[in-house]
């Protein structure tokens, strides 16, 4: 089974152009099975494929074994002479502070963490650990909350600085990679809690459901290939029309002729919508079918000095026939 993974991760990195020659990756590691498996692979991988790889530990604060995991994860680094970057947060206090939830902003924490190593130590990539389970487990979870063509697909091998070279992988292998090459690693009990949704999604939804078709999560692997073929075609088409409309650019503004693709279908015009926010504001958190609906509304009506603002996110008003602008507050967030 090692040598298979191994296989598999070098085949993922190549396939999907994750790592380039003399790349430097930040590996994510919390000391788990999926993310011991993800640095072991990289680091049998990195002479051959010629790139360095760094280590990123986040302790949540949370869980008493939390300091037994950051030794565990410092030791196998420092045996293998291989960088490694901690942070200690209080998430259950700043997720008060901040009034979110303690796994988004225990998300939010190690993400800023991760880029901060990224960028004091020049290196090009992110690795994290999500396997085939986990994109399972994220597809399940768009279709509970609500979701277009593009949450069906899940995630991707690589998203900005983001890499993810186990995501074809089940979970069940990567154990048994774990157990061959007895890494002994750390088990997060808070994991088979059901406490948050996903948790609840992997450890009642799809037991379930492998009762009704053992081939369950293979077969959902499978759905996800085509509909991400038909994604990336769709896309791509708006892509191409996305250029053609805009006239001018800047940090807090993108003016553009709507009239360019008025007579495309629904679909394809609330993509370009979509897409002209997210040009705009670099994400559509917060942005749900009803504001898309709207500003379609209000481009179709076509009346010069008539708007459309969402809070503190942006505008998009009417400026002459055919010609609209969106403004987001503050300029564009890096």
């Amino acid at each position: 089974m090692v040598e298979d993974i191994i296989n598999i991760v070098q085949d993922n990195i190549i396939n999907n152009n994750l790592i380039k020659k003399d790349d430097k990756i930040v590996v994510a590691v919390s000391g788990g099975p999926d993310s011991m498996c993800l640095l072991d692979s990289l680091f049998k991988l990195k002479d051959k494929l010629k790139f360095k790889v760094v280590v990123a530990h986040v302790n949540h604060g949370i869980r008493e074994e939390s300091e037994q995991e950051k030794v565990y994860v410092e030791k196998f680094c420092k045996v293998r002479n291989i960088p490694f970057y901690y942070l200690k947060a209080d998430v259950p206090a700043l997720s008060k502070e901040r009034k979110m939830s303690e796994e988004a902003c225990g998300r939010s924490i190690r993400y800023d963490f991760f880029e901060e190593v990224r960028k004091k130590e020049n290196a090009d990539s992110i690795a994290v650990a999500h396997n085939l389970n986990d994109n399972v487990e994220t597809i399940l979870l768009n279709i509970v909350r609500g979701t277009g063509l593009k949450g069906l697909t899940g995630m991707d091998f690589k998203f900005n600085n983001i890499i993810r070279p186990l995501l074809t992988i089940e979970k069940k292998d990567i154990l048994l990679y774990n157990k061959e090459l007895e890494l002994n690693p750390c088990f997060d009990k808070t994991n088979e809690e059901e406490i948050y949704l996903r948790n609840k999604i992997r450890l009642t939804l799809i037991p379930f459901l492998e009762k009704l078709n053992p081939n369950f999560i293979t077969n959902i692997s499978r759905m996800r290939e085509i509909l991400k073929e038909d994604n990336d075609f769709i896309d791509n088409y708006c892509n191409n029309i996305l250029q053609k409309i805009i006239i001018k650019e800047d940090n807090s503004s993108i003016i553009f002729n709507f009239s360019l693709f008025m007579d495309e279908h629904n679909s394809i015009k609330k993509r370009i919508i979509r897409k002209i926010i997210e040009r705009s504001i670099s994400n559509l958190d917060g942005i749900e079918s009803i504001h898309i609906l709207d500003i379609l509304n209000l481009l179709q009506n076509n009346i010069k000095g008539k708007m459309y603002i969402i809070g503190n996110k942006f505008k998009i008003e009417i400026i002459k026939k055919n010609n609209a602008v969106i403004y987001n507050e503050g300029g564009k967030h890096e």
